[in-house]
């Protein structure tokens, strides 16, 4: 039967008794912050295996050597030490304890800081703690109570020694068994009580043993040694005992495999005599075989000979009526080629009249084009000129319908017959201005030249546009047919002196 490391029902009369004392406050180290949960871990390690008095002063020795906690991670043991001071309980372990543990949360994030778990779950900071190197089950239970408000079993081994002094633990009981216990048999929110209770439990004690408060723990370590040392014993026997059995074991495995060995080069050996019996019978048929088809072979090598030489022979004859056959194709060949360069000769001849017709005329109507081009840009731009101020007259008329409209809904009383009378007067505005727009887009486009042009190169001297030099006037609105036709004769005239 399994015993349990604590006696329930004392532990939990001890937690009736001291659970409503006060918790130990520890202050922060200077360069963090009150929540930073990194300087509650720092002053969680002072305060293991200590007080909150020591722990107070070593903080403020620290602070007055170090920044931050990453300058002391980067500080060497011995110096640590010193940092700490040497007379503080437990200083070498600690200081070995606390650079191990900085330097995994290093190694980890890449930087010396706990601010990634602020927002990390439950499970995912219980975890991460726990795990950290060397760090032990007080510091990690006080970081995540403190920092996170994560309740979880705080115990050191001065607090186990002293709840064994009290018969309330066993006394093969370790501290990671006594945590465990806490842990499965007291809900989250009697945790607080817990730690409460020990601290006050240790509390007392280091004060009724002043400076030899650090032999409490060492009557743990030397207690446990003479267990660990029998439990080791009983481990190596225990080991010792197995690999008996797994040498006797491997022996027979061995024994084995060998008479299997032996048993497999005996069939190997029958085997290859089996083979070489085969083999020498096969080399025996492959022999004759290989007599027989080279019988064939002289044979059919003879047939070849037979039939090679009279191939020849017809080859050669072919080979005759070949070049006679070639020596008449080259001789239509030529005849053709001489056709086809006289040919080729006329057809260049005849391309380049085409070609150098078609670049006249391609001029000639790229010309045309281009004049005819210039003549529709200038209408395009006439016509796009009067569109937009239509549009800036349409949109002034709408930005004042709605401007009225809106002083109409402003008067509830009026509102029915001035949006008529409004409606109504913005109907005519608007039917008079779509017609003056009209009429002035009528009298803004060029007019129409009532004189036929005398000839073909006045007409397309009148679709030339006018040289940059001299800008064109703006056509005046309804001009007369005499005016238009004389002022067509102008771009006339100087078109030809261009010319």
């Amino acid at each position: 039967m399994k015993v349990e490391p604590v006696r329930g029902p004392k532990f939990s009369a001890l937690v009736r008794k001291l659970g409503a004392s006060s918790l130990p406050s520890v202050p922060q180290l200077a360069g963090h912050e009150p929540e930073d949960p990194l300087g509650i871990l720092l002053g969680s390690f002072l305060l293991w295996e200590s007080t909150p008095a020591l722990a107070a002063e070593a903080l403020a020795r620290l602070s007055r050597i170090v920044v931050d906690a990453n300058e002391l991670r980067v500080m060497l043991e011995g110096e640590v030490v010193d940092a700490i001071g040497e007379k503080y309980p437990f200083v070498e372990e600690r200081a070995a304890r606390l650079r191990s543990t900085l330097n995994d949360i290093f190694r980890r994030q890449h930087r010396t800081s706990l601010d990634h778990l602020r927002n990390a779950s439950r499970k995912d900071q219980r975890s991460y703690l726990e795990g950290l190197a060397e760090i032990p089950p007080f510091v990690a239970g006080r970081t995540m109570f403190v920092a996170f408000e994560l309740p979880a079993p705080i115990v050191d081994d001065t607090a186990v020694e002293l709840l064994f002094r009290e018969g309330i633990v066993e006394p093969t009981a370790t501290t990671e068994e006594v945590v465990a216990w806490i842990g499965r048999n007291h809900r989250m929110e009697e945790l607080p009580k817990v730690h409460a209770a020990l601290s006050a439990l240790s509390q007392a004690a280091w004060d009724g043993a002043g400076r030899g408060g650090v032999k409490i723990r060492s009557a743990y370590l030397a207690r446990h040694a003479g267990f660990r040392a029998a439990a080791e014993a009983a481990v190596r026997r225990v080991e010792e005992e197995r690999l008996e059995r797994e040498r006797a074991a491997a022996r027979v495995v061995e024994e084995r495999r060998l008479a299997e060995i032996a048993r497999e080069e005996e069939r190997l050996r029958e085997k290859r005599a089996a083979e070489e019996a085969r083999i020498k019978a096969k080399a025996d048929r492959e022999a004759a075989r290989i007599a027989a088809i080279e019988a064939r072979e002289k044979a059919r090598i003879a047939r070849e000979a037979e039939q090679a030489k009279r191939a020849a022979e017809r080859a050669k004859e072919a080979e005759r009526a070949r070049k006679l056959a070639e020596r008449e194709q080259a001789k239509r060949e030529a005849k053709r080629l001489r056709d086809a360069a006289r040919a080729a000769t006329q057809a260049e001849v005849k391309r380049k009249r085409d070609a150098e017709r078609a670049k006249r005329e391609a001029r000639q109507r790229a010309e045309r084009e281009r004049r005819e081009a210039a003549a529709a840009r200038k209408r395009d731009a006439k016509l796009k000129a009067a569109a937009k101020r239509e549009a800036q007259r349409e949109a002034a008329a709408k930005k004042a319908a709605l401007k009225r409209a809106a002083m109409e809904k402003a008067s509830a009383k009026k509102a029915a017959a001035k949006k008529a009378a409004a409606k109504k007067a913005s109907a005519k505005q608007a039917t008079a201005r779509r017609a003056a727009v009209k009429k002035s887009a009528k009298s803004a486009s060029p007019p129409k030249s009532t004189a036929r042009p005398k000839s073909k190169p006045t007409l397309k001297s009148k679709s030339k546009p006018a040289p940059r030099s001299k800008p064109t006037p703006k056509p005046r609105p309804r001009p007369s047919s005499s005016s238009s036709s004389s002022k067509g004769a102008r771009p006339v005239a100087k078109a030809r002196r261009g010319r």
